[in-house]
């Protein structure tokens, strides 16, 4: 079995200075510094951390696009939440690995069998879901499995009720 695919979408670092680390990685690589922007907030793309909703619009993030991979990087916000977290607790740099699967349910239910962790964190766009597990003691980074898939009933649910718990990844 395996995850169902081999292909990395993305890798993402933390930063306390988003503006700084872009500028440099795009001198670095000789490419246009990438736009900056805000998380959406959670009316537009539902997250919750360890079962409950969040919203994490006060974290900036970046992507670089390269020729076979996407750079990603995120600079936490003030409030509490998975990126800054992990930053309080571990640093600036590398945090995850993102792969876009095939079969989401097959997917998570081999990262679980591997690593024997549960997800911790997930996000709902209209069109796709990504998934976060802290497998850093077992690989040595967090792993974000993401799915496209039509969202548009898990959305329409958390604006029902904004406060309630997840009810399944």
């Amino acid at each position: 079995m395996s995850i169902g695919t081999k292909k990395v979408c993305h890798i993402a670092f933390l930063t306390s200075d988003i503006k700084a680390a872009t500028t440099s990685w795009a001198a670095l690589l000789g490419v246009p510094c990438p736009e900056i922007q805000y998380l959406p907030t959670a009316d537009e793309i539902p997250c919750y951390t360890d079962g409950l909703p969040g919203d994490y619009s006060d974290c900036r993030i970046a992507v670089i696009e390269m020729e076979n991979i996407l750079l990603e990087f995120v600079q936490p916000g003030d409030r509490p939440g998975p990126w800054k977290a992990r930053m309080d607790k571990h640093g600036e740099g590398f945090q995850h690995i993102s792969f876009v699967v095939p079969d989401k349910k097959k997917a998570l239910e081999e990262v679980e069998s591997v690593t024997g962790v549960k997800p911790f964190h997930a996000g709902y766009y209209p069109d796709g879901t990504y998934i976060f597990y802290d497998t850093l003691k077992q690989l040595g980074c967090e792993i974000n499995i993401k799915a496209n898939e039509d969202n548009s009933r898990r959305i329409e649910e958390y604006l029902k009720d904004k406060s309630a718990p997840i009810k399944e990844y």
